[in-house]
């Protein structure tokens, strides 16, 4: 069960000081591309208050000075649980292993905790460290974008925006770019499944929400290409009593979850969370957790891949094995739930899928202008 984690009063903020937040969910299946993505958004949105395309002249049209636009990443696996508190999962034939996919291995109290801090703050909490900037990316670092587009992007398109949509004058306006494989929940709808799904307050953190198909061809062969993820090892062994114990010790446990769930969480302190560990993908891990979970967990989303099936068709189906059948290559994405898809089903190169990105944040800074 996760700790509820409660942010900080925030510091008073006067109009000198006074600075806009704008937090940009990127999600996707495992090794679709949204770390790298995010990334190269960070690279392109970043410090723009020093770009030489900013003209002097461009900032007297603008009539205000050119303000400052930064930007910085916040990675979702850096939320994971210690290694011992990850669930785990008993497949068809009896093997039993640690379920990294599903929301319930997140301290998504924690993760929404730190959104709201980031809000109010324009910063990442002290508190965290990021272990998901040592894990690899497959692939060319920059998913085979040119230098030269990043470049073009930061000074011509997104450099002339910002001066030219600038906020008030001693303002400026900060985006945090989020990316995770699960960061969003579906419409409301009025039901209390979807009213109460675990995502729900860390999906409205978000003033915008992207999202990256991937065909399951592709996630296999990248994922099973990866060597591997940095985590967070065991937690410490708390002391005295554990459950069985003496004669009270499973109310005693009860009573220890109880104080748990009500714990404040300081995110200005030191990061105590345990040493780091290291996890290996075993055999077949793709298809007997990650790809079943990230179908499961966003049939909300996904349209069956046989356009004659009932477009409601994935929401109705509890069988997984179905779900995964219906889902197909899982390309497929509905246009209407609250989140905005990349082009291309998946099939788009990282360079078209970048300006597609670029365009739609600088929609939501021309919002918050």
């Amino acid at each position: 069960m996760d700790i509820k984690r409660t942010a900080p009063a925030p510091a008073p903020v006067t109009p000198e000081t006074r600075s806009k937040t704008i937090i940009i969910g990127i999600s996707g299946p495992s090794s679709s591309g949204k770390t790298t993505l995010a990334r190269l958004l960070q690279r392109i949105f970043g410090h723009l208050d020093d770009l030489p395309s900013v003209t002097e002249e461009a900032q007297a049209q603008a009539q205000a000075p050119a303000p400052a636009l930064r930007s910085f990443l916040v990675h979702e696996d850096d939320f994971y649980h210690p290694d011992d508190k990850i669930p785990t999962i008993t497949l068809e034939n009896g093997t039993t292993l640690q379920n990294w996919d599903t929301a319930s291995a997140l301290d998504l109290g924690l993760l929404s905790a730190s959104l709201h801090y980031i809000k109010a703050q324009g910063h990442l909490p002290p508190r965290l460290h990021s272990k998901e900037d040592q894990n690899e990316v497959m692939g060319d670092a920059d998913a085979g974008v040119p230098g030269h587009l990043v470049g073009e992007l930061r000074r011509a398109e997104v450099g002339n925006a910002t001066c030219s949509s600038g906020t008030k004058t001693g303002t400026g306006t900060t985006i945090a770019f989020v990316e995770g494989f699960l960061l969003f929940a579906p419409p409301p709808g009025g039901s209390a499944e979807s009213a109460g799904h675990p995502l729900r307050e860390v999906h409205e953190r978000f003033d915008g929400r992207l999202f990256l198909p991937a065909a399951y061809e592709m996630v296999k062969a990248r994922r099973e290409r990866r060597s591997g993820y940095v985590t967070i090892g065991a937690a410490p062994v708390p002391q005295g009593n554990t459950q069985g114990e003496g004669e009270n010790g499973e109310k005693e446990e009860e009573e220890e979850e109880e104080e748990d769930n009500q714990t404040e969480i300081d995110l200005e302190a030191e990061d105590d969370r345990p040493p780091q560990n290291f996890w290996t993908d075993p055999p077949g891990y793709v298809d007997d957790i990650v790809w079943p979970n990230y179908v499961k967990d966003h049939a909300w989303l996904l349209l069956p891949e046989d356009e004659s099936e009932d477009d409601d068709r994935l929401l109705m189906e509890t069988d997984p094995h179905e779900l995964v059948r219906l889902a197909g290559q899982a390309t497929r994405v509905r246009m209407d739930a609250g989140v905005t898809v990349a082009p291309g089903r998946g099939s788009e190169p990282m360079s078209k899928i970048l300006k597609w990105a670029v365009e739609e944040v600088l929609k939501l800074l021309e919002e918050v202008a």
